[in-house]
This record gives structure tokens, sequence and C-alpha cells, in this order.
């Protein structure tokens, strides 16, 4: 991406004419950034407020070493209704992790054979951790917390794999951490009964 003061933001290489002088669109791929500054071309790039927390609003192009940073002013989004919306999604994730088993409930219920104590367990598990989540939510009282909740940082432990002459792979005993970065409106919620077991991880912490 380019932009010129003449032509504006320039998303892809174009036949252009500055001056009254036409350059073929193969001078963006072929040029230096010095060549296309004299022309007064430079590159571009794009720094947006994030949409979830901000409204967009002023455009504003900045040159900066020689690139143009073309930005937008933000407005914060009301807490409330992000508060709401969080809420929302929290019901919506209870609903959808206990719709994959609602069918053993009906079964149990139609004189079939009753569910375990497991996926009851795990269905109690499900409403209470949408209870904490949503209790948390309605709790906060800055736009910051919402950004924490939704950009939470674990480490999780996972074991490291090596192999041998034969190509047989060993799990562990070794381990090493990965940064995450997670949206705790559906990390962290209770495992399935079924859930298949994923043999590297170790923790999160």
């Amino acid at each position: 991406m380019w932009h010129s003061d003449t032509l504006g933001v320039i998303r892809t290489p174009k036949e252009i004419t500055i001056n009254g002088l036409q350059y073929p669109r193969q001078i963006f791929r072929k040029w230096s950034k010095a060549e296309l500054l004299a022309i007064g071309i430079t590159p571009a790039r794009i720094e947006v407020p994030d949409h979830r927390y901000y409204n967009t609003g002023a455009e504003t192009f900045t040159l900066v070493d020689g690139e143009t940073v073309i930005s937008y002013s933000g407005t914060e989004k009301d807490v409330e209704g992000l508060k709401t919306q969080l809420v929302s999604k929290i019901k919506q994730n209870v609903g959808s992790l206990l719709s994959s088993s609602d069918w053993r409930v009906i079964r149990e219920a139609d004189g079939g054979t009753a569910m375990t104590d497991a996926w009851k367990t795990y269905r109690n598990e499900i409403r209470a951790h949408g209870n904490s989540l949503e209790s948390g939510v309605e709790a906060f009282a800055s736009l910051q917390a919402i950004k924490n909740f939704q950009n939470h940082s674990v480490i999780e432990v996972r074991y490291k794999s090596t192999y041998d002459a034969e190509g047989k792979e060993t799990i562990g005993p070794e381990t090493r951490d990965h940064n995450l970065t997670v949206d705790k409106t559906t990390w962290g919620w209770p495992v399935a009964p079924d859930a298949k077991v994923d043999p590297y991880h170790v923790e999160y912490k």
C-alpha cells in the first residue's frame, strides 16, 4: 500500500499519472523508496483502533520515517453495552456446549439409558462456569476490565517430543512454555467426558 498527496491511497500497483506524466504499475515493485518519494509516493500502513472497543473517527495522515501512517481517532464504546454483549456470548456458549449432550437428557427422560454421573457433573459445571463468568462481567466498571477479560495472558506447559532413529515418537518428560492470549468468554470451560485428550498438554499457569 502506498500514499500520494495528489492521488490518495494506492492499495495495489496500477498505472498512474502525476503532473502530466504517466508511470507504469511496475514502479511500485521495481523502484526504490527514494525513487518513489521523488514523485511524491510513500509506503503506507493503516492503524485502526480495535473495533471491539472503539468507534472509528476522523482519519489522519502522518509521515513517519518516510512512511505514511493512516490512523483514525477512536472513541470508547459504552461499557454497559459491551458487558451486555459479553453476557450474551457467554449464554450462547453455555447453550452450545450443553446442546451436544441434550440427547442424553432426552433419552433418560423417555425411559432409556440413564445419563452417567460424569455427564451430569459436566453439565452442572458448564452452567456454574457460565454463571460465574456472567457475575464477573456484570461487576466490570471500566473498558480496561473488559479488555483484560478478552485478552487474558496464560502460559501453557506442553511436553516436548523426541524421535529415535526409527522415527518413533516419545512424548516428554521435558516441557516447553507457550505464551497465549485468550478470550475468557470461550476459554477455560469444563471439558466433556468424551473429549479427546491432548497428549502434549501438561497444564496452564
